[in-house]
């Protein structure tokens, strides 16, 4: 039932709202053009999303990695939105390098190609050299009125969510709505923003380093703000053209195997992962010299990683338990997967939600079996991952965000590597690295030491227990010890033994009735009904009454 403070906020938020009307009655427009209650296939919902503007490509490219909340048929079609858009006219765009850089923007650039390299939802990037060095770079420029924009449209997000409470609740096939409008509104802030974008790939470069054949691009903060980002050119081919990447003589899948190889780096080791791994965010550029390859030599190229403006980040024990969690699916460990989870997330504290414990592991036990069966090289991981997180739902787990953005970066990084090559089998490449982090990570003096440590620290807090116990008892005896009990699920035993109880107390009055008047009897009171004392014949007829009573409770189960 919706309370009176919703209705007020509903009201207050519409009223002080003076620019959504519009785009309200434009979005009704387009919905009714779109014949949207007819029905929408995979391409008209597309077409959709392309006429409602940045806001809703924006959430149709994250929506293309959720295969567990659209068809994949829809997942697919919605891939097509990450590559372009109709772009913004160059005067447009050359009005902003006046506003930004100064009338004599062509001090700093001597030259900018007015054919952008590619145009998405939130910006377009333009190939341009520095006048001081010649460097060639690509200029990374915000969308005019973008901000705005995609603001006023969440905020009518919010409003539609807001209305979806007053009818009852938020929660749309299963979605809660108002968390998945959160989580967007969290990375369209963020993505908007290109001076995160430029401090995650300075951060990105310094994780990337002693990578061999990885990287990713240089940026100039010197000329980049939070509308334009200006940063390294990388000339090559990109993923997408697998083709173009064979005819240049490369290995499929070696590139494959180290595009693998460097994000389990990027998660295990520095924590700090590409949450958006799709093919059209990969570059491959040569790593020799025109002359090297003239030479006759073999260029392996130089994986390079774009677009770092959605990141995801794992804390030291995140780290730690990401490469426990992949440690327990190779070895098809079900105890160990579920303990973890535990660990990592949370058990929601809605009411009348609770962890079931025995049916989670009972779950986990049973998918990693299953996947178990399978070949490791048509193992779809997207699905496992999918069923993980299913399994996690029901036994009311939540977890992190953190989390949430690592399942869906190995989802879309298998989409990558299969696009590449259909011989790569990323679990076969999550098995290896886990074997070989192993090996490293194993120093014989090292655990030794370790072992030692927790020998001492044990025996430490061995010799403490008498002296705890003491003061436990010290405190009790003089009243300034109060212990309480909060026992899970302990309400269903409690009432059982009330039941018990109820039971036995009747049964003792019973007893007690039938003796008494067993007893009065024989004393031969007067007067008498039927030759039995008058108070005995009551007493034996409330024993009667009672042990019915009884019987037939002991039957119902009551």
């Amino acid at each position: 039932m919706a309370r009176a403070k919703d209705v007020v906020k509903l009201v207050r938020d519409g009223l002080g709202d003076t620019t959504s009307a519009a785009r309200l009655r434009e979005i009704i427009k387009i919905l009714r053009r779109n014949e949207v209650s007819k029905g929408l296939t995979p391409e008209k919902l597309v077409a959709l999303l392309e006429d409602l503007g940045p806001t809703f490509i924006k959430l149709g490219q994250i929506l293309s990695s959720r295969s567990d909340m659209l068809p994949q048929e829809y997942c697919l079609a919605l891939q097509s939105l990450r590559s372009s858009t109709t772009p913004e006219p160059f005067e447009h765009i050359e009005q902003r390098f006046r506003n930004f850089y100064g009338e004599r923007y062509d001090d700093i650039f001597s030259s900018i190609e007015q054919t952008p390299l590619g145009s998405a939802s939130i910006a377009q990037v333009h190939r341009a050299v520095l006048a001081e060095g010649d460097s060639t770079v690509a200029i990374k420029i915000r969308r005019d009125h973008v901000k705005e924009d995609m603001q006023r449209d969440i905020q009518l997000m919010r409003r539609a969510a807001d209305l979806m409470n007053l009818a009852g609740s938020t929660v749309l096939a299963g979605v809660d709505i108002v968390t998945v409008i959160d989580e967007f509104d969290r990375t369209v802030r963020e993505e908007i923003d290109f001076k995160i974008e430029l401090e995650n790939l300075r951060r990105f470069s310094l994780g990337l380093k002693g990578e061999r054949g990885v990287s990713c691009p240089r940026v100039y903060p010197e000329y980049s703000d939070e509308t334009v980002l200006v940063m390294e050119f990388v000339e090559g081919v990109s993923l997408e053209h697998v083709d173009a990447l064979r005819e240049a003589g490369y290995s499929l899948r070696d590139l494959g195997d180290r595009i693998a190889n460097s994000y389990m780096h990027q998660m295990v080791d520095a924590g700090f992962f590409h949450a958006d791994p799709h093919a059209a965010n990969i570059i491959v550029r040569p790593a020799l010299t025109k002359e090297e390859r003239e030479e006759g030599k073999k260029d392996r190229g130089e994986v390079v990683w774009i677009d770092c403006g959605m990141m995801g980040e794992l804390s030291p024990h995140e780290r730690g338990l990401f490469f426990d969690m992949m440690k327990a699916m190779v070895f098809k460990d079900g105890h160990a997967l579920t303990d973890l989870f535990i660990e990592w997330g949370r058990v929601s504290d809605a009411p009348g939600k609770k962890l079931n414990y025995g049916q989670l592991l009972q779950d986990l036990t049973t998918l990693v079996n299953r996947y178990a069966a399978e070949d490791a090289y048509s193992m779809d991981i997207a699905q496992l991952l999918n069923d993980i997180m299913a399994i996690l739902d029901t036994a009311n787990v939540i977890m992190p965000r953190s989390f949430v953005m690592l399942v869906r970066g190995l989802a879309s990084l298998q989409g990558t590597l299969i696009s590449l090559t259909p011989d790569i089998s990323i679990l076969k490449v999550v098995e290896r690295y886990v074997r070989s982090a192993a090996n490293r990570r194993f120093d014989p003096f090292k655990e030794t030491e370790d072992r030692l440590v927790q020998a001492v620290a044990t025996t430490d807090k061995a010799m403490q227990i008498p002296e705890r116990v003491v003061n436990v008892l010290d405190m009790a005896e003089k009243g300034r010890l109060k212990i309480g009990f909060d026992l899970a699920e302990a309400n269903q035993p409690m009432e059982m033994l009330g039941r018990i109880v109820d039971r036995l107390s009747l049964a003792i009055i019973t007893a007690g009735l039938f003796i008494g008047s067993s007893t009065i009897y024989s004393a031969g009171m007067q007067p008498q009904l039927f030759g039995v004392p008058v108070i005995g014949f009551l007493g034996y007829f409330g024993a009667a009454v009672l042990s019915v009573y009884i019987i037939v409770k002991i039957r119902k189960g009551a």
